[in-house]
């Protein structure tokens, strides 16, 4: 009886034991997920799924909820596009503040956003500089005989078409807000990210901005969905420029300035963008008929892409004289090694 007793006794705490084993492995599997998944050391979610969650929340707030919102409308073109863009900038700016808040526990002007004197006058700087560089364009394709200028002044083209004047400065207002929102997500949330997810005891600090620079606008150009080879280059250089101007000057200032003139200047100012069917809506300050060839003059030709490495030349150039150097100034609490 003693013995039966025993060898029940053993049968439980081997069981007990066993059951230990489980928990315990249980627990292992469900601590290293954690871990892929949380930095416990920062208290909050890795840098990977940080980035895919501003993605994703940007990709929602500038897809899926203007569509929602705009849904059976029928607005002019600029207004329809300037009405999506504050719909988009709007969800940016909640994006933001709750990634800051909740996500990233930091301040929201680790993000770009210290507004004051010095950052409006990065943003102005950043306006110039690209009106500056853009204007090279042009004139390359008229000089070549690759373009003419046919009109001045001109309105957009098709239904509910509304004044120059009128249509111009709300196509100002809307691409500001591209620049906006644009740069909040792919420079102040993501490059941010992946910046500090690379820094680590292979990667230098240098490489591990030159890394996030590069891999922030890879993310900018295959969310703008190219269609062609050329297209992807492009916004992948703009990308580049616009991610440089944000490490070397720890602002969104400048990238935001730069971001709003290429644009404007591209579709509304100098008419580059008049080389698609669709331009006939925009209107242009110059409106340009374009008859070279399209590797050339196309929207991400060669003639437009060599003005957007003339506003990154003349960028770097800013940010030398009034910041006494080109170098990385990311100061990001999470960015301090300890």
């Amino acid at each position: 009886m003693a013995e039966a007793e025993t060898d029940t006794d053993f049968e439980r705490t081997a069981s007990r034991s066993a059951d230990v084993d489980r928990r315990a492995d249980r627990s292992g599997i469900v601590g290293h997920v954690v871990s892929v998944l949380w930095s416990r050391t920062e208290n909050r979610p890795r840098a990977l799924w940080r980035v895919l969650g501003a993605f994703v929340a940007g990709f929602v707030g500038v897809y899926v909820v203007p569509a929602l919102a705009l849904a059976g409308t029928e607005l002019p073109p600029s207004v329809a596009g300037a009405t999506i863009n504050l719909i988009a900038a709007l969800a940016g700016l909640v994006t933001a503040v709750g990634f800051a808040k909740y996500v990233d526990r930091r301040p929201l002007t680790d993000y770009g956003l210290a507004f004051g004197p010095s950052w409006l006058t990065d943003f102005g700087a950043g306006i110039i500089i690209a009106l500056a560089g853009m204007a090279v364009a042009l004139p390359v394709s008229l000089i070549a005989g690759w373009a003419t200028v046919s009109e001045l002044f001109s309105g957009g083209a098709g239904a509910n078409a509304l004044p120059f004047a009128v249509a111009f400065g709300v196509y100002a207002i809307q691409f500001m807000l591209v620049a906006f929102w644009e740069e909040l997500i792919n420079r102040g949330l993501i490059l941010t990210s992946t910046v500090e997810g690379l820094r680590n005891r292979w990667l230098s600090d240098r490489g591990a901005v030159v890394a996030g620079v590069v891999v922030s606008s890879l993310i900018f150009s295959i969310a703008h969905f190219p269609d062609s080879l050329a297209a992807f280059g492009s916004r992948l250089l703009m990308g580049v420029i616009l991610g440089a101007a944000y490490v070397w000057t720890d602002s969104l200032a400048l990238p935001m300035g730069l971001h709003f003139l290429i644009n404007f200047a591209t579709n509304n100012i100098y008419g580059l963008a008049n080389v698609r069917e669709a331009a006939e809506v925009l209107p242009m300050l110059i409106r340009p008929a374009f008859t070279g060839p399209s590797q050339f003059v196309g929207v991400y030709g060669l003639v437009n892409t060599g003005a957007w490495l003339c506003v990154g030349a003349l960028a770097a150039g800013y940010v030398a004289f009034r910041y006494g150097g080109v170098e990385s100034r990311l100061t990001s609490a999470y960015l301090q090694r300890e």
